[in-house]
Formats: structure tokens, C-alpha cells, sequence
């Protein structure tokens, strides 16, 4: 806390030597974001936008904030902003690719990942994104294979290893679905979801009285989320 409230007071101090100095006004609102305090990090780099409208980063942060406020379609737009300003730009791309996924547009969400990886096919962020966009397709083998390929590049994925073990449970293969969601725990043990994949394989399993256990660590840590 001590270290946001120090990075507050910088960008601020900044700002009183000159008003539209927009680094400054994109570091509030990085801090802001991080705080979760989103309609005001919105602001914030909105600002650093009014002042530099080809900041990339700001209409980057922008669009994520967008993003976490469930505003798909603006941040659409403010990743077009940022690849327009930089092209190839591999995280507007994949946030692209993920706003679209959540529009409902898997055919040019694909493309937007694919875009991603031809120019560094080393990009686990857009395999694992892909992977999602097979499973809603209904395409769980490709899925399977996508985010197996996320994890070659990144064996400490979480989310992966989430993703792999919830089409492993579409595919019926539950004692691999378990094994998944262990290795998500493992990772990321605070993570619901995590616990909820172990607790559907466990009854898949007729493992019942470990499967309570999962249960009960599902409703213990989203009552924490309240």
C-alpha cells in the first residue's frame, strides 16, 4: 500500500509542474487499476489520452480497464486504437482476440490469435486464448492440443492447467481432468475454479467424500471473494 501511495504522490507532484504531462497521468492510472478502483483508472488514462492521443500504453490500459469492466466492445476499440499506433503490437493483440471471444466473434478471435503467433509463435498467453475459443466451438480435441501447447511454453500456466482439466471433463477423461485440476491448485490454490474442476472429477470418479472436501473449499474461498 505504502508503495502505491508513493507512486501516487510522484505522478501527482508531476502533474502540478505540468497539468497535461499524460506519463503521469498513465501511471495514476496504473495505480488505480491495480487498487481495483476502475471507473477512476478509466478516467485517469482517459486523460493521458486527452494529451497524447497516440499513447499507446494509455489506450492499452484503457481498453483493460474496459476489459474488466465488462465493456467488450469499447475496449475493442481501444486495442484497434493501440495496433493502429503500433502495429503487431502482441498484447493488443491478444486482449483483440480476447474481446472478441467474449462478443461472441470465434472466427475473428482466432484470426487475432493467429495474428499473435506468427509473429512469435512463443506467445502461451494466445495459445491458452485459443484453446478457450475451440472449447466454445465444441472443439475439445484442438482445445486439448492448444492449451497443451500453452503449457510446453509455460509448465506454471494456472489458467492452463484450469482449462485443460475442465475439456478433459467434456472428453470424459476424468482421472486426467483431476490430475489437471490438482496441478491448478497447486499453482494458484486461492482460485475457486480450481477446486471446482477437482470436485467434478472427484465425483466423476466416485470419489464422493473427497469431492465434499473440494466442495466445501469452493464455498469457503468464494465467500472470501464477497
Amino acid at each position: 500500500m505504502e508503495r502505491f501511495q508513493e507512486s501516487m504522490h510522484a505522478h501527482q507532484e508531476a502533474l502540478k509542474l505540468d497539468k497535461n504531462y499524460a506519463p503521469a497521468w498513465y501511471g495514476i492510472g496504473n495505480v488505480l487499476q491495480v487498487q481495483q478502483k476502475l471507473q477512476e483508472a478509466l478516467d485517469a488514462y482517459m486523460r493521458a489520452i486527452k494529451c497524447d492521443a497516440g499513447f499507446a500504453k494509455a489506450w492499452y490500459g484503457y481498453g483493460n480497464v474496459l476489459s474488466d469492466l465488462g465493456r467488450f466492445a469499447e475496449a475493442l476499440n481501444a486495442y484497434e486504437e493501440v495496433l493502429r499506433i503500433v502495429p503487431g503490437h502482441i498484447p493488443a493483440l491478444n486482449s483483440k482476440a480476447s474481446a472478441l471471444y467474449h462478443l461472441g466473434h470465434y472466427q475473428q478471435a482466432l484470426d487475432a490469435y493467429d495474428e499473435a503467433l506468427r509473429i512469435d509463435p512463443n506467445t502461451r498467453v494466445a495459445w491458452n486464448g485459443k484453446g478457450n475459443v475451440f472449447y466454445k466451438l465444441g472443439d475439445y480435441a484442438k482445445a486439448l492440443e492448444t492449451y497443451e501447447r500453452a503449457l510446453l511454453l509455460n509448465p506454471k500456466m494456472a489458467s492452463a492447467w484450469h482449462n485443460k482439466s475442465l475439456v478433459l471433463k467434456q472428453m470424459r477423461r476424468h482421472q486426467e481432468a483431476l490430475a489437471a485440476a490438482e496441478e491448478a491448485i497447486r499453482l494458484s490454490p486461492n482460485d475457486p475454479d480450481n477446486w471446482q474442476r477437482k470436485e467434478e472429477a472427484l465425483r466423476q470418479l466416485r470419489r464422493h467424500n473427497d469431492a465434499r472436501i473440494a466442495e466445501a473449499e469452493v464455498l469457503r474461498l468464494r465467500a472470501g471473494q464477497k
